[in-house]
């Protein structure tokens, strides 16, 4: 009874989801316009709603049943391009861990690495299930993660029974490896302690600036942490993700601004923007050389952004967005 439950309450909540979505049909074009907001998210990312475009799930059977029925119009393609590893080539930029730089400018692929460096067995060693593991140790670790957390994702996320000595080894030889990305951490942490002029402006004060605890993005941008008494309410993971999540949002916003440049003129739309992803609606003959223009321009900018880490994207030409 619970399973079919289950299966009955995901079923009604795909059917609201889509009758949301077509209540947002515009009559004139048969579009859905949803709304986007530059600075909504904390961490600087865009955000969406009415309806949220940035939520359309992608994983599993009904994720791509439900992309699907995005599709391009007649005579027209889409062209979606997402940065690879986008989030461990940030951090080896921020961090400075000369074993991250290294590995992404000889072409290595980081999650085997880290789980050649944790079990100790050779790159062409390692199996799928490894590789896998690793990548849970990887984008949690970066993110302050503890073992506890490892252990359940690791289970979670790829159904890997790991028990918890096994966790804090891999955390310990993870650091170890990556010593750089400890010590950007550890300096993140410390950094809580200091403060930076911060200016504001308003019709009583006119023009004045505080002394704020704040995080940075490789741009400079700030996020501003309030004190509350003598404490910072921020979290471990805070301090690490907003730094790297907001650099994210930075240079997805760059390679947006040259694209609406380069397309202004042309019978091109971006139909979609989610966090390290672009969607474009393309003429069908014309594909090919849009996907290549949006591939050039995105591994630019973000390996000018991000130098000396290079940064690679794929584009996809399709029909529909869960082909």
């Amino acid at each position: 009874m619970r399973a079919v439950c289950s299966v009955i309450g995901g079923y009604l909540t795909q059917v609201n989801y889509l009758y949301d979505w077509l209540e947002h049909i515009h009559p004139s074009d048969g579009r859905i316009h949803s709304q986007y907001f530059q600075l909504q998210g904390s961490t600087g990312r865009l955000s969406c709603r009415r309806p949220n475009a940035q939520q359309v799930p992608k994983k599993g059977d009904d994720g791509l049943a439900l992309r699907r029925l995005f599709q391009a119009p007649p005579g027209k393609k889409l062209v979606n391009a997402d940065f690879s590893t986008i989030e461990m080539r940030i951090v080896a930029y921020l961090s400075g861990d000369q074993t991250m730089i290294e590995a992404f400018r000889e072409g290595q692929d980081l999650h085997r690495l880290t789980a050649s460096k944790i079990s100790g067995l050779p790159l062409e060693q390692i199996s799928k299930e490894q590789r896998n593991a690793a990548k849970v140790v990887n984008f949690l670790l970066i993110y302050g993660g503890s073992a506890e957390t490892l252990q359940w994702h690791a289970l979670s996320d790829y159904g890997i029974i790991m028990s918890l000595e096994e966790a804090c080894q891999a955390r310990d030889k993870y650091f170890e490896a990556y010593s750089g990305v400890k010590e950007w951490q550890e300096r993140q942490i410390r950094e809580m302690s200091f403060t930076h002029k911060h200016h504001f402006h308003n019709c009583v004060q006119g023009f004045f600036d505080l002394p704020l605890t704040c995080t940075f993005t490789a741009l400079g941008r700030r996020r501003v942490w309030p004190r509350f008494g003598t404490g910072i309410k921020a979290s471990k993971f805070q301090l690490f993700n907003t730094p790297c999540q907001g650099t994210g949002a930075d240079l997805i916003k760059m390679v947006m601004c040259e694209l609406y440049d380069c397309l202004a003129c042309e019978d091109v739309r971006i139909v979609a923007s989610v966090h390290d992803e672009i969607l474009l609606e393309v003429p069908e003959d014309k594909a090919e050389a849009y996907a290549e223009m949006l591939r050039e321009i995105m591994n630019r900018i973000g390996s000018e952004l991000l130098h000396p880490v290079p940064v690679t994207s794929e584009a996809k030409i399709l029909s529909s967005w869960g082909d």
